[in-house]
């Protein structure tokens, strides 16, 4: 089919009626698109007004500070006696370090001085802020680590 042809076949297929409403229509869409959009946009920053107002929260007086103190001094022994047990690793695990060959056994001595110095400067920290309970959590996820490392260097053959 040519170009002329499809003009020709395009016109006689054109169609013309009344439609009165159509521009009034068109207007009320637009502006209720537009009132929509401005709704969300209130309604959005009522959200985001409310989620950052501080929220007060009402809680019941602690029953006693001998108890937080106890229970504080207990997690501090907990956390000795866990240090004490990794010191003991470590003792067992410099000897194996300095002895080994293994590129394996190196690999492990850098992961281990790289705790060592992470906990140092953890320690650093904890000791301005010791009752953060987020820094003794990476405190002790660095245990931990340390800890997993020292018994594949006990157990490398």
């Amino acid at each position: 089919m040519t170009p002329e042809e499809l003009d020709r076949a395009a016109r006689t297929l054109r169609r013309e009626w009344e439609s009165p409403d159509l521009w009034a229509e068109i207007q009320r869409r637009i502006w209720w698109r537009r009132v929509g959009a401005i709704g969300g946009l209130i309604a959005a920053g009522i959200v985001v007004g409310l989620l950052l107002t501080p929220v007060r929260r009402v809680s019941a007086p602690s029953a006693s500070p001998l108890l937080t103190e106890e229970a504080m001094a207990d997690v501090e022994r907990t956390e000795r006696a866990y240090r004490a047990s990794i010191e003991r690793l470590d003792r067992l695990a410099t000897v194996k370090l300095r002895t080994g060959k293994s590129p394996l056994l190196a690999a492990y001595g850098e992961k281990l001085r790289l705790l060592d110095s992470a906990i140092a400067q953890l320690d650093r920290e904890m000791q301005s802020n010791d009752f953060s309970a987020h820094l003794h959590v990476q405190m002790a996820a660095l245990y931990r680590d340390k800890q997993q490392t020292l018994e594949k260097v006990v157990r490398h053959e």
